[in-house]
This record gives C-alpha cells, structure tokens and sequence, in this order.
C-alpha cells in the first residue's frame, strides 16, 4: 500500500500526503503512520522522486475533503494516468481507496 501510493504520486506528478493507514478492513489496529514509521525519514528519503506534505492544507479556511476514488485491480502506469490524472486536475485532491493491489510489482524498472 505505501509503496504504490509513492509509486502512484510520481506517476502523476502529484504531492503525496502522508498515508493513513486503513483500521477497518485490513490494518485491525489503532496505530497511526507515524506511529510506526519515522514521517520526517519517510519524507526526506523520497524527497527527490515525489513531494509528500503531512496533511492537506486548508481550502478557504475549511478542512479539505478529498475526491474518493477506487483503483482498478490491475491499472498500469497508463491507468493512472488515464483514469485517476483526468480526476486530480479536475477536483485537485484524490484519496485512491482499496490500495492494496501491487502496482509497484508489475512496473518498468526506472519507476
């Protein structure tokens, strides 16, 4: 899941937020990201291949919700761009759900 939510973020050239972690369907456990990775690490190691940010910022004084949006179960580097990129320059803010399908396992080696 982290692996191809950076993946996924340098594919479409986005800024990445710092994950949270699914505690319903998989992840079973209170824990919180930071709770078990070191964020500042997470941050500065992949600094060059993709900007993460901690959270979103405020959209007019407001907490910013993000447009939900579910990932084919085999999209490539071309599904992405294809069905999520046309979404994030529409609404400017995407949260992929469902990430647990291996993206980064089936990608050209440069990514």
């Amino acid at each position: 899941m982290i692996i191809d939510s950076v993946v996924a973020a340098h594919i479409l050239n986005a800024t990445l937020v710092v994950p949270k972690l699914d505690k319903q369907s998989y992840w079973k456990d209170s824990s919180n990201f930071s709770q078990i990775f070191n964020v500042d690490w997470f941050i500065s190691h992949l600094a060059e291949d993709v900007r993460i940010i901690n959270e979103l910022p405020l959209k007019g004084g407001e907490t910013w919700t993000p447009y939900n949006m579910r990932v084919p179960r085999k999209c490539n580097e071309s599904c992405y761009l294809n069905r999520v990129l046309p979404n994030l320059l529409k609404r400017c803010a995407v949260q992929l759900t469902k990430f647990h399908y291996r993206l980064s396992n089936r990608l050209e080696t440069d990514l």
